[in-house]
């Protein structure tokens, strides 16, 4: 098996699809299937289970796939240690943050000229903290709750990483302006049962509530939809919700602008809804100039935004 099929392999378990690989690594289809047809004969088993709706990771491929990542890291970096053209690079992996997404655009707008290469990965938590540890990344954003800190934690001594702290938020709400609660000042989980609970990333409900609340409300029935654009379709047209940690940014003055957050707030209950932004990095590394200056962006668009920690 050659690098370049691990290549594609990578490539293809990150995008969902074979459409979508072939575009980001500039192969024809064809190619690229016939490609991976190639890999799964040699190893004598098949990475993916090919759908309608793209391509899905089986349950062999996953284990080839965590190591295949590792491999092409190290391959990644020996390149980059004994290349004569090294070129720099610049990667971060965040959470489905605007202001992450916003703080990036800054910083390839003012490091451009010195010819970095630049990626940006939106990501589930494990991601994030996988794809700092295997250097894909050299930084990640995400945030610790009392429900995910000692897992996420774990996770990180695990990996040599570090949680740097950027700000604390509490949750909010996130409605269409016309359901019938989005005139309420705040909201309890108890106004919230008899409507629908739409997320995109079914690990968050476990990251913002302990099993007990979960089970309580039944934040487990939640409605799980693929993108960003189907939860916000449903969230209008099922009159349904869902949660943000707070860290809202330039959401609200681009496409959301017919939604509204509430403080979700149980006055009567036992429940924390404080969540703690960060960042993570490798430990005992020290930042370079330009993941500093991308810190620095995020904490002037959040103090531009109106958070206060």
């Amino acid at each position: 098996m050659t690098l370049q099929q691990i290549r594609y392999i990578l490539g293809v378990a990150e995008a969902g699809s074979l459409n979508k690989a072939s575009e980001k690594l500039f192969v024809s289809q064809p190619s690229l299937t016939s490609s991976l047809h190639d890999a799964e004969w040699e190893l004598g088993f098949e990475i993916f289970h090919r759908t309608p709706r793209g391509v899905k990771v089986t349950e062999r491929g996953e284990s080839f796939i965590r190591d295949a990542e590792k491999l092409y890291a190290s391959y990644e970096n020996l390149i980059k240690k004994y290349s004569s053209k090294e070129k720099q690079s610049f990667s971060v992996s965040a959470l489905y943050y605007a202001f992450a997404r916003t703080a990036f655009v800054e910083i390839v707008k003012q490091f451009s000229k010195n010819s970095y290469d630049f990626a940006f990965r939106e990501k589930k938590a494990s991601g994030v903290i996988e794809d700092v540890a295997l250097e894909k990344s050299d930084l990640g954003i995400l945030y610790l709750s009392d429900s995910n800190r000692e897992a996420i934690t774990k996770n990180l001594n695990a990996n040599n990483l570090e949680f740097h702290h950027l700000t604390e938020c509490n949750a909010f709400v996130y409605l269409h302006e016309h359901h019938p609660l989005a005139k309420k000042e705040s909201l309890s989980l108890a106004e919230l049962e008899p409507y629908h609970f739409i997320t995109f990333d079914t690990d968050d409900v476990k990251s913002f509530f302990s099993d007990e609340v979960i089970n309580r409300f039944k934040l487990d029935k939640a409605i799980t939809v693929a993108d960003r654009a189907t939860e916000l379709n449903l969230i209008k047209t099922l009159n349904g919700y869902t949660f943000l940690s707070g860290i809202f940014g330039e959401e609200s003055k681009d496409t959301d602008d017919d939604f509204v957050l509430i403080p979700l707030q149980n006055h009567d209950e036992k429940i924390n809804h404080t969540f703690e932004l960060g960042y993570i990095t490798k430990k005992i590394t020290r930042m370079d100039n330009i993941s500093l200056s991308y810190i620095d962006a995020i904490r002037r668009i959040l103090h531009i935004a109106g958070f206060t920690c």
